[in-house]
């Protein structure tokens, strides 16, 4: 899935934190009752899920979802230290031109570390990133998307994240 434009409008996203569906980015702004999403599935060989919906009329990510951890690693080396823009991505809906829900079964590793959530694509450079509230988009050079990095948590909601990573 690829980044179109990137409107300089900055969106504010819900945020939920729960113990079976671990984090969930609600961007209503970008929501119009009624309109059909489309899913953006992203799918690991051990089902880590994440999901990201988007609204087909406008063609703005609507809930980023990271369904699932299945596998997490701590690490000290991740090292994010590309440029970075706020604002609300424009998703080029081509990938969406045969069917409304697409699942890309991918190579990508669920990081922790100060408190933020990495999920990273295997065999990629990431090139820049895009900050939307609570989650940055990491892309690489054509604007594809190809990692999250989920933040801002709480202490309250990194606690019950850590009690859904301490089922694994």
């Amino acid at each position: 899935m690829r980044i179109k434009q990137l409107s300089v409008q900055n969106v504010i996203g819900e945020k939920e934190v729960d113990f079976y569906v671990p984090v969930n980015i609600y961007f209503k702004d970008n929501d119009e009752a009624d309109k059909m999403l489309f899913y953006y599935r992203m799918l690991n060989p051990k089902s880590s899920f994440v999901e990201v919906s988007i609204n087909s009329v406008t063609s703005k990510i609507v809930y980023i979802t990271l369904v699932s951890i299945n596998d997490v690693e701590e690490t000290a080396n991740v090292c994010l230290s590309f440029p970075k823009k706020e604002g609300n991505p424009i998703i080029d809906m081509e990938v969406f031109k045969e069917e409304y829900i697409v699942t890309n079964n991918v190579n990508f590793n669920i990081y922790i570390r100060d408190k933020k959530i990495y999920v990273l694509q295997e065999t990629t450079t990431v090139c820049k990133q895009v900050k939307m509230d609570a989650v940055s988009l990491l892309l690489d050079g054509r604007n594809n998307i190809i990692g999250f990095v989920f933040e801002d948590f709480s202490d309250d909601e990194w606690n019950e994240i850590n009690d859904c990573i301490g089922r694994l």
